[in-house]
């Protein structure tokens, strides 16, 4: 007969940081990235047959809109947009349309085109992982080119 087990549960209660984190990450499972699927899908197929204009349609509805200045990084240069944004049209979606990927479900800010992301993801596939690394190099890569995020750590986080 086995000994009985003690089992001690210790409730754990996280930091206001790990629970924006979680919270971020159960938004991007269940809400942003579901709704992507068909832009992105639908952006490949264009990109791929040569039929992608980068050209975004005004929105003619009647709800209330706003503008989102979101930094783009591209492989060779960085560049700012004024996205023109409803409920409709969410920004996140608007960005797969043209390239580019969201780099927060909410509160937009920056966003990375498809062609860096798939060179960093072939990168890690061949380095050891080390996200920090990656995030403080391509920062100091961006000011010495005179780039500068608003906040020092916008990529580390």
């Amino acid at each position: 007969m086995a000994p009985e087990a003690n089992v001690c549960v210790v409730q754990d209660k996280l930091s206001r940081h790990a629970r924006q984190k979680h919270t971020q990450a159960h938004r991007w499972g269940d809400n942003v990235l579901p709704s992507l699927i068909h832009p992105f899908m639908r952006f490949q197929r264009e990109w791929n047959t040569g039929a992608w204009v980068d050209s975004i349609e005004p929105c003619m509805c009647s709800q209330h809109h706003h503008i989102l200045k979101i930094v783009c990084v591209h492989m060779e240069y960085l560049e700012d947009i004024d996205l023109v944004v409803c409920s409709r049209r969410p920004a996140a979606i608007q960005l797969v349309s043209q390239g580019l990927f969201p780099c927060s479900p909410l509160a937009l800010t920056l966003a990375v085109s498809m062609d860096m992301l798939e060179f960093v993801s072939d990168l890690f596939v061949n380095m050891a992982p080390n996200e920090w690394a990656w995030a403080a190099t391509l920062t100091k890569y961006l000011k010495a080119h005179g780039h500068e995020f608003a906040t020092g750590d916008s990529l580390h986080r």
